[in-house]
This record gives structure tokens, sequence and C-alpha cells, in this order.
């Protein structure tokens, strides 16, 4: 795929006639389709985003009498599915009902007790049933962005009544938000800029392209839409910088008590989130032990006229080693403005070697394309894997790997840090993470097992602990190997991203928790963890930014690893089967790891 692909009007296949007719016949399914037209209704971006063009033309509604509503409806729902919980129905039923009550009490607590459209002028929505997402720019971007190609002009209608309708939602906004905390105001002002340079930009260059005499009329509307849209925005960077930014001195942490509310039903876990951190404090330890073993390794091949390190060398001193070898390693990395295609170039490499060692089957080489972050997005994550549509079985699916592209106007010393941190070994794991085996070959498998709930609700550990378990996996078969043996490179970068994930468990329980200050966290993350500092302070960024959602790679990798434990020794009478294993783990759509075991451990 070039481009992002984004639901339109004209599609056939709505929500209302899901393909898979027996989703319907079940009464938890029929509740399942009443809830998601609920859910879609109150978050029209979801709706775009998973394929459903119903609410093509409406914002999310957060007035006090919206909200009202919509906590309304859900309370009601939730007393319903109560009832039919109590049915006994099928595994797979019973399944998609415990994922539906945990969604139905997580939106009540959002709109009862954390109310982020009070605090958090990002335009974003970080219902974690999928990642914090922006509900703005996103969803013009994405109906332009496949030029003026065949049903253009329906997308030029969907486009005219999103733009036509956002005043009235940044209006909206204005009205609710009230002491964010400063650091939430100062991203919603940088966001905003690239949000305006969208529709000043490629929402524009798109309205133009209507050249034809019978476009005319439309290409008006759109044209007046598109500045009354942009006045809004202006408007509303306005209210950011003049009115919000001056009274932005709310507190940023979640908090212990609504923190420990959110955790088990944002991760869909019975694990707490002490359990939690103990596990990651103990796997920290021991993947920087091991770290140390191969930074042996590494240091003798790399340094042979220094003397060998030590076997039991002090903390001080394995990290001096760890740091060398890192140091060295790093050197090998991207031009700054090559960032985005050095991204790209081993994704052929991984399919090839996935396929030679049998581990799973994979989607279509041309179902992925890797892009530049949109500008509005930059600045907190470095790589982002969309596939939107999940909905829609109408054409071609595609999917896109976004990567955060280099500023180039930075200083010289933080862009060396941050294409350190992005050197060779480690855009070839992210590449990993992020497509063959990770995300995309999880979505694939995803898309053959539909079920609308599970693709929409859909858990996010699951999705990150995969990602990070398959990576891991093709290190330990043997990635890098060949003349020039570079596995124990790769296990050395694998093994400093054991202890990123490890310390993103940490720094989101306990930042959010007031636990641990800045300080605290970037020392773990530089001086214990081996981060560079420019990647260390935008995890931070995101860190605060993001309550629950950093703790999704720990927390989803030891429950697999942990069920992939079970499994062995369910059939310790024969030997392990890896790739019936990953997609049995993966061929259940992306459910929570709780509700997996009942598939991949079933009683005998």
């Amino acid at each position: 795929m070039t481009r992002l692909v984004v639901p339109f009007a004209f599609l056939a296949c709505l929500l209302f006639s899901f393909p898979g007719a027996a989703f319907a016949e079940s009464p938890i399914g029929a509740f399942g389709k009443r809830y998601l037209d609920g859910l879609f209704a109150a978050k029209p971006h979801l709706a775009s985003f998973m394929g459903d063009p119903r609410f093509d033309d409406r914002w999310p509604d957060v007035s006090p009498a919206g909200v009202a509503s919509r906590q309304k409806e859900l309370t009601a729902q939730q007393a319903e599915l109560q009832k039919l919980l109590l049915a006994s129905p099928s595994l797979d039923d019973r399944i998609d009902g415990q994922i539906l009550e945990d969604a139905i009490r997580l939106e009540l607590l959002y709109l009862t007790e954390i109310r982020e459209f009070t605090w958090d002028p990002r335009l974003f929505d970080s219902f974690p049933p999928y990642d914090p997402r922006e509900i703005v720019a996103d969803r013009l971007i994405g109906l332009t962005q496949r030029g003026q190609g065949a049903h253009a002009e329906a997308r030029l209608a969907s486009l005219t009544a999103r733009l036509a309708h956002l005043p009235a939602f940044l209006q909206a906004m204005q009205a609710q938000l009230q002491r964010p905390a400063r650091i939430y105001t100062e991203r919603g002002i940088a966001d905003n800029l690239g949000r305006m340079q969208t529709v000043q930009g490629e929402v524009k260059r798109f309205i133009d392209g209507f050249t034809s005499p019978h476009q005319a009329a439309a290409r008006t509307r759109a044209e007046e839409a598109r500045k009354s849209a942009l006045s809004a925005l202006q408007t509303y960077q306005r209210f950011l910088q003049q009115t919000l930014l001056p009274r932005s001195d709310g507190e940023w942490r979640l908090g212990a008590a609504l923190f420990d509310k959110k955790y088990p039903l944002s991760l869909q876990t019975d694990r707490s989130p002490d359990q939690v951190v103990a596990r990651a404090e103990a796997r920290f330890l021991a993947s920087r032990a091991e770290l140390y073993l191969v930074a042996q390794r590494l240091y003798r091949k790399l340094s042979p006229q220094k003397p060998a390190p030590p076997e039991n060398a002090s903390p001080k001193e394995q990290g001096r080693v760890i740091n060398e070898v890192k140091a060295e390693l790093s050197k090998d990395h991207p031009q700054a403005a090559e960032l985005v295609q050095a991204h790209g170039r081993s994704l052929s490499r991984m399919r090839t070697f996935i396929e030679h060692k049998n581990l799973l089957a994979l989607p279509p080489e041309d179902t992925l394309s890797v892009e530049p972050m949109p500008a509005f997005k930059r600045g907190v994550v470095g790589a982002e894997y969309l596939a939107p549509d999940v909905l829609s079985r109408e054409g071609p699916w595609r999917a896109t790997y976004f990567v955060d592209p280099i500023d180039l106007s930075q200083p010289a010393a933080k862009i060396e840090g941050l294409l350190r941190a992005n050197n060779n070994y480690e855009v070839q794991l992210t590449g990993m993470h992020e497509a063959y085996p990770g995300h995309h070959t999880q979505h694939f498998y995803a898309r053959k097992s539909w079920n609308p709930v599970r693709a929409v609700l859909w858990n996010g550990p699951m999705e990150e602990g995969w990602a990070c378990y398959a990576t891991t996996l093709m290190v330990a078969q043997g990635w890098g190997r060949g003349a020039d043996d570079r596995n124990d490179a790769y296990r050395f970068f694998d093994l400093l991203g054991s202890l990123v994930v490890a310390h993103n468990a940490i720094l989101d329980v306990r930042l959010h928790r007031g636990q641990m200050t800045d300080a605290e966290a970037m020392r773990l993350m530089v001086e214990e963890g081996f981060q560079e500092p420019a990647s260390a302070e935008k995890k931070l960024l995101r860190a605060k930014m993001d309550s629950t959602q950093l703790s999704q790679y720990f927390l989803g990798l030891v429950e697999i690893e942990d069920l992939e434990k079970d499994k062995k020794q369910q059939q310790s009478d024969r030997p392990f089967d890896q790739r019936a294993f990953n997609e049995a783990l993966i061929g259940h759509g992306s459910i929570a790891v709780r509700y997996l075991r009942r598939y991949v451990l079933p009683e005998k």
C-alpha cells in the first residue's frame, strides 16, 4: 500500500450488515452489534478508522448532555449483558461477552471519573481498546490520500461534511477544557500547528484537484467548508495559547486510585500493577545480566587489542563495557534524511527468513507500505503500525508502517543521538515488531478469523506482547548469522529492548501513581537501561500522556511466555511445534491472553 486507506460513504460493507452472519445469530452476537453501533455513534472517528461510514459527518459529542446520554445507554447495556452472560453461551460467546463487559465498564469509567475531554486539549482519544489516536487530522487526510482516483467525488462529499461540522466540535471542546497539565497544552499547541498545515496543504490540494466543470459546485462547497474549518482551528490555536496555557496548572498523573481502576479494564488482565512491576523488575535484572554476557563476547570482537572484560565485574564496570559496545555498534546507522527508507529495506529478507524457518504463513507483500509519519503526530513515538478498515470486507486490504522522520532543524548532537538510537540493528528489530512477524502479520490472521467485537475491542497487551515475543523469536532463530555473523549484535539490541519493555511497565505504573520523579525515570532509562537521552526524553513524555499503554508490551509478553511454558508442559511427550503455537496464538483475533488460553490449552 502507498497510502492510508479509510472508509467512505459509498462502501457497501456497512456495520449493520456484518459479512459474518453467524456473529449476529446468538444473543451475545446481536448485543455486540448494538453495542458497536452505540460506540461508533459516540466515537465517529473510531467508526471511520474501523471501516463503518455511517457516522462520517459526525464528531464526538462532548457536551454535558451528550456525555449523560451515552452514560445512560451504557448503564442499560451493562445490565442487559449481565443477564445474557448468565445463560451459559458458547465459549466464543462467553469470551466476546466478557470483552464487551470490560469495554462497557471502561467507557463508563472514562465518562464518569477520568473525563479526559476536560483536561486533554490534544484532540486525542485514549480509549484503550485501540492506541491513543488523534481524531481530527487523521480523519481528514484519510479521505485525501488516494488522490483523484476511483470514488473521489464520494470522498469529497464525506470530506466536506467532516469539515463543515468541525467548528462546532472545537467549540464544544473549548467549553469543556478546564485546567490541563502544562505538558498536555504544550503538546496540543504543537499538534494543532501540524493539523492546520494539513488543512492548508494536503486537504486543499485534494479539493483543488477537482477541476471538471461538473465538479465545480462540489469543489466550491468543499473549499468553503475547508476555510471555515481552518478558521476554527486557528481560533482553537489562539484559545490554547492565550487562554488555556496560562491556566494549565493541572496534574498530568492519573493518580493511584484512577490508575488502579483503569489498569485491569484497559489491559484486560487479572494481574495487578504491583504484580506486573515486581516481575518487570526481576526481568530487568535478568536481562541486564545476560546483556553483559553478550557484551563480553562483542567487546572481544570489537576491541581485540583491549583487555578482555572480567567475568565478575562490578556493576559500574559492566556498564562501561555495555556502553562501549553499544557506542561502537550504534555507529552503524542510517543517514538522517533516509531513516524512513531504512525501515523498509530489510522487510523482504525478513519474509524469506520466516518462510525458511517455517515460523508461520505471511500476508502478501503488497499489503504493507512504509511511510513518513504525518506532521501532526511526530515527536512522541518512533514508529507506528496502522491497519484501518478492519470491518470492511470490500476491496484490497492495506496497512501502513509509519516512521517518525528526523527533524533536521534540531542541533547536530541531538540528531546524532536519535540516529544512534535508530541504528541499523534497531531499525531491523523495529521492522520485526511492526511488520514481520509482528503487528502486520497478526492483523492478517485476525482478518482471517474475522469477528467485529474482537476487531474493534482488540487487546493491546496481546498485540504488543506478540510483537515483542516474535522479535525475540527471530533473533533466537538466528537472524544475522552469516559470513560476518552478527547475531550477537542483534541479540545485544534485543536484550536492550528487553530492558526497555520492562522499564516501560515500571514507568507507567510508578509515574502515574506518583511513585517516581522525572529524574528517577531518566536515570532508570539512561543510566541503568542504556537508552540514548534523546529517546528517553521522548519516552518520558509518552509515559506521562498515555497511562496504561506502556504496560502493554511487558504484560502481554510475559502472559504469552507463560502460555508457551504451559503448552510445552501439556505436550511434553512430543516436540514443541513452534509454527502451530504461533498460528494458534494469533489465530483467534487480538484477544487477551487470559481468554486465548481457553483455545490454546483446551481441557482434555
